[in-house]
């Protein structure tokens, strides 16, 4: 997978933002300016699934910190399940579950493979406003990925064919302290969301009016991981 720092001060405690499937830094990006009190972490952003390897370089900054809380949205709640990370203090999954194709606790495989298959610039103008209901235009933009499609359809695949390979439970050592479920996704179903917390004995909060892009309803780091 790709990594990049989004905040680098040389701070004690690191924060790991587990991007959604198709997304680049720019989500991360706005998020730093949008939420501007200060996390007091060192951020990385993750994202392009391809390959659930860590970069070396961030394997041993998380060696290194103090801390490591995580944050993962979507499909980044599935890759930072398997990514193989052994520390974590705190652990937040926001619209989405350790079971990205699955009938009841993650996307239907038929929209799975149906999205798979179908994916060109046109349905992605489609997914983007079923992702963004709600969300402001100025932020929408802010946050497109620039990503091609045929860029996003190759790492959609991947992670198709990866889930396969994967036990239906994480083996990572930690949990998730808690999950997000917007009342408003359209992506992944928050009964399905609900479905697959209840299992996993994780605390869920449901915000009625959270799209699958949620970070507008948030207020910033802090209240994340509180």
């Amino acid at each position: 997978m790709k990594a990049e720092w989004i905040v680098r001060q040389g701070l004690r405690d690191l924060l790991l933002f587990f991007n959604g499937w198709g997304m680049d830094r720019r989500v991360a990006d706005w998020l730093v300016l949008a939420w501007s009190a200060d996390s007091g972490r060192d951020i990385a952003v993750l994202n392009d699934y391809r390959d659930l390897s860590l970069p070396v370089w961030l394997g041993e900054a998380i060696a290194d910190a103090d801390s490591v809380d995580l944050v993962a949205w979507s499909l980044g709640v599935w890759a930072a399940s398997n990514a193989g990370l052994a520390r974590i203090e705190r652990a937040v999954a926001i619209n989405g579950t350790p079971f990205p194709v699955d009938a009841e606790r993650g996307i239907p495989p038929e929209i799975f493979s149906g999205t798979l298959e179908g994916w060109n610039d046109e349905n992605r103008k489609r997914f983007e406003r079923r992702m963004m209901g709600g969300v402001p235009a100025e932020v929408v933009e802010s946050v497109r990925s620039l990503r091609s499609a045929a860029d996003q359809q190759e790492e959609l695949r991947s992670i198709g064919e990866e889930v396969t390979h994967f036990p239906p439970k994480s083996s990572a050592s930690w949990r998730f302290s808690k999950a997000l479920i917007g009342g408003r996704d359209l992506i992944f179903s928050p009964e399905n969301q609900r479905r697959a917390w209840l299992e996993a004995g994780v605390p869920a909060v449901e915000i009625a009016a959270m799209p699958h892009f949620p970070f507008t309803h948030i207020a910033g780091w802090r209240e994340l991981l509180a």
